[in-house]
C-alpha cells in the first residue's frame, strides 16, 4: 500500500523540534514501512527540504506564508483590523494552495490513501480525489472547549469543515470521540488508541532502591499542569529532602516563570530542566525515574503516559477522561484529583519500594497488551483497507 501523511510536523533532526503529532507520524511511518508498506511524508515548513528517513520519503514544501508573503501580509492586516471576511478569504486561499500541491504529489506517487490531522483545518478544501483519513490529535476547538484558550472562530470553522469533508475520521480515545461530537456536532465512528513501541520503551536496568527521582516530560505549560507539579514538589521536598524533580520539555519562557514564580527556594536546588532531548533518548533517560507525573488539564490521549508505563515506571496523572482509559487506579498507576492526592501517592511510592515495583510491572504488561505499536499499526491498516474498499464502491 502507498500511504501518504500530510503534516506540518515530523520528528527528525533535519526539521524543527516537533510535538506529539510529529513523533506519532514518524513512529507509525517507520512501523508501516517495516511491515512492507511504502510511506511518504508531504508537508510544509519554513523552507523546502527533502530527504529519506530510512525507507520513508520526506518532502516538505515552503509554507504558504513564506511562498506567498503578500497574501500573508494581507491576511495579517485583515486579522489585526478584525475584518473576518477578508481574513477568511486568505485562509481559504492558503488551504486550497496546499490541497493542490498535495494532490499533485499524491497523483505523481500513486498514493492509495492519505492521512492527516485536524488542527487549523488545513484539509478543509480537499477534493476527495484520493481517500483522506483525519486522525484527531487535537485542535483549536479542543483547546478552547477544554483548556479555555482564545476562541479562534475562523480556524475552528475550518476544522469543522475538514471533519465534515471526509467521513473517514479517527479518534485516538473514546473521550476524544465524545469531545469531537460536543465541539463540532460530528460523530466519529472509529476509535484507534495511540500505540507505544514497546521494543524501544522498556526497562533497561534494574534499580535496587528508590532514588526519590520524579520526572515529567512534555510541553511546558499550565495546560500540561507543570505548575501543579512544581507546587506539589514544593511540599514533597519538605517531607523528603532527597527528592529530585526532573523536567524535560520545550518552553524556555515558561521554564523561567516556574523558576521565578512557582518553585520554592528549596525546590530550585533539587530541580533539573532538560531541553532539546530527542524522542529516541527518552527511554534511556527515564531509567533514572522512580515516578513520572503527568498533571495535564486535558489530553486527547496521553502518549507520554503510555511510554512511561511501558518503561515500568509508576505514573501519577490528573483525573481526566483520556487517562482513565489507560490507567486502572492503584493497580497499574495512580489518578490524583488534587494536590493532596499527588502528595499521598508520591509518599506511598517513596515509602513502599516493592509495591511501586509491582505497579510498574503491571503498567508495562497493560501497555503491551492494550496499547502497543503493533496493535496500532494493525488496526490502522485494517481501517485503511476498509476506507479504500468503501471509497471505490
Amino acid at each position: 500500500m502507498n500511504i501518504l501523511f500530510f503534516t506540518n510536523e515530523y520528528s527528525h533532526p533535519n526539521l524543527p523540534t516537533t510535538g506529539g503529532l510529529g513523533t506519532f507520524i514518524q513512529t507509525i511511518s517507520k512501523k508501516l514501512t517495516n511491515n512492507g508498506h511504502t510511506v511518504y511524508i508531504f508537508g510544509f515548513a519554513k523552507k523546502k527540504i527533502t530527504f529519506n528517513d530510512g525507507k520513508i520519503n520526506v518532502y516538505f514544501i515552503k509554507k504558504y506564508t513564506k511562498a506567498k508573503p503578500f497574501s500573508e501580509l494581507a491576511r495579517s492586516i485583515s486579522k489585526s483590523l478584525k475584518i473576518n471576511k477578508i481574513q477568511y478569504y486568505f485562509l481559504k486561499k492558503e488551504r486550497k494552495y496546499y490541497s493542490k500541491k498535495l494532490k499533485n504529489f499524491a497523483k505523481k506517487n500513486k498514493i492509495d490513501i492519505i492521512e492527516s490531522f485536524v488542527f487549523d483545518g488545513y484539509n478543509a478544501f480537499w477534493d476527495n480525489s484520493i481517500p483522506l483519513v483525519l486522525r484527531f490529535h487535537g485542535s483549536r476547538g479542543f483547546w478552547n472547549y477544554y483548556l479555555n484558550h482564545k476562541k479562534e472562530n475562523l480556524l475552528i470553522k475550518l476544522e469543522k469543515i475538514s471533519l465534515s469533508n471526509t467521513k473517514y475520521n479517527i479518534a485516538v480515545s473514546h473521550f476524544t470521540k465524545n469531545a469531537i461530537n460536543k465541539i463540532y456536532n460530528i460523530d466519529v465512528l472509529k476509535v484507534i488508541h495511540n500505540g507505544v513501541d514497546v521494543s524501544k520503551f522498556k526497562k533497561i536496568k534494574n534499580k535496587d532502591t528508590f532514588s526519590y527521582n520524579i520526572f515529567y516530560y512534555g510541553t511546558l505549560s499550565d495546560a500540561k499542569g507543570v505548575n501543579i507539579l512544581c507546587e506539589v514538589f514544593n511540599e514533597i521536598i519538605k517531607i523528603y529532602p532527597k527528592a529530585k524533580l526532573n523536567i524535560i520539555g520545550r518552553g524556555e519562557k515558561y521554564k523561567q516563570h516556574l523558576i521565578n514564580n512557582v518553585l520554592s527556594i528549596l525546590s530550585k536546588k533539587n530541580t533539573t530542566f532538560y531541553s532539546n532531548i530527542q524522542h529516541n533518548d527518552i527511554p534511556k533517560i527515564l531509567q533514572n525515574a522512580d515516578i513520572c507525573i503527568f498533571p495535564s488539564k486535558n489530553e486527547t490521549f496521553g502518549l507520554t503516559v503510555t511510554e512511561a508505563m511501558a518503561c515500568e515506571k509508576v505514573v501519577i496523572t490528573s483525573n481526566i477522561g483520556s487517562f482513565k482509559e489507560i490507567i486502572i487506579n492503584n493497580k497499574n498507576g495512580f489518578i490524583a484529583n488534587n494536590h493532596t492526592e499527588y502528595i499521598k501517592y508520591i509518599s506511598y511510592c517513596f515509602d513502599n519500594f516493592d509495591k511501586a515495583l509491582e505497579i510498574g510491572k503491571n503498567a508495562r504488561k497493560h501497555i503491551v497488551n492494550n496499547f502497543s505499536l503493533d496493535k496500532l499499526a494493525f488496526e490502522t491498516i485494517e481501517y485503511y483497507n476498509y476506507v479504500i474498499n468503501d471509497f471505490n464502491k
